[in-house]
């Protein structure tokens, strides 16, 4: 299998670390997703470099490309690539307009190709866990979810000022606790209430309602002091009626009918590797939809009013 990385940008390390390792991978190409992207410090000099990610995938004919560019290019990678036939494992938002999105969605579906998004975070043990506890009735019919993701800002690079190439808070961020209420639910989302602020934005609260009467909440913001131990504080609180699960500090925290419990998670599924041994953990369907809701609430927060999650 040979595997070329286009983009530096989010989570393609990751990626690099689970490849690294595979017999069945051959690394034999890397190059940036757009002028944008400062590649002077190459992961791997190893690895052939391209300045140009088209030239690489007509010289090196790739079975998988991993694609990690600014987050608003992903979309169109995503399209060259499967016009090719090559497989993809791609950052997320797989699209950075609703448009787009269609295109892309046309584009996997047309070529066959295999195809995933960079949802690291929906098999993070204490979230992947959590929600499987959830989903066998751990705290009964879940009424309400309260999730958050709070991240150091830091440097980012100046593209980050451009919606056009950032996409917002929302699709980059927020789409990790739109797929986890998404898991732990188990619902559809109806309709949506957000808004953001900053330029880049900083923050972000998103309301949503669910099928069933079922409501959640994000919280979204990049003002997590430096000097916090860790780089992000990501949470989740679930309500049901039979009790209350929450995930926090890479834990789950129990209480129902049997006590109070607080519960070291084991160890989940990789992402890429159950992608690669064909044992999908999201289907393009899924990841079309996470991106959809996500797209919608930045339309929400745009627009200053609820908008409607068409099913």
């Amino acid at each position: 299998m040979k595997v070329v990385f286009i983009g530096l940008c989010g989570h393609s390390m990751q990626a690099y670390e689970v490849l690294k390792l595979r017999t069945d991978a051959t690394l034999c190409g890397v190059a940036p997703g757009s002028e944008h992207e400062n590649m002077t410090e190459s992961f791997d000099p190893a690895i052939p470099y391209f300045a140009s990610w088209n030239e690489m995938l007509d010289k090196t004919h790739p079975d998988l490309a991993v694609s990690s560019p600014v987050f608003g290019l992903t979309g169109e990678i995503v399209i060259a690539c499967a016009k090719r036939g090559i497989n993809v494992f791609c950052e997320k938002p797989v699209a950075g307009t609703l448009e787009d999105l269609e295109r892309v969605k046309a584009a996997v579906r047309s070529s066959g190709i295999r195809f995933c998004a960079m949802h690291y975070l929906r098999v993070s043990p204490a979230f992947w866990q959590g929600a499987a506890m959830v989903k066998s009735g751990a705290i009964g019919e879940v009424r309400l979810l309260n999730a958050q993701k709070s991240y150091r800002f830091g440097t980012r690079p100046d593209w980050y000022r451009d919606r056009d190439l950032f996409t917002g808070i929302i699709p980059w961020v927020g789409i990790h606790a739109i797929d986890w209420i998404y898991a732990f639910a188990g619902k559809k989302f109806l309709s949506v209430n957000a808004s953001t602020a900053g330029i880049p934005e900083r923050t972000a609260l998103c309301r949503f309602d669910l099928e069933d009467g079922v409501a959640a909440s994000i919280s979204l913001d990049y003002f997590r002091p430096e000097i916090a131990p860790s780089h992000d504080d990501d949470r989740i609180r679930c309500v049901g009626t039979d009790g209350i699960l929450e995930v926090r500090d890479g834990k789950i925290h129990l209480m129902n009918g049997d006590g109070v419990q607080t519960i070291d998670p084991d160890p989940a599924p990789e992402l890429l590797s159950c992608f690669l041994d064909r044992n999908d953990l999201l289907s393009p369907d899924d990841i079309f939809y996470l991106t959809r809701v996500a797209l919608l609430a930045r339309e929400s927060a745009d627009t200053q009013s609820t908008v409607s999650i068409e099913n």
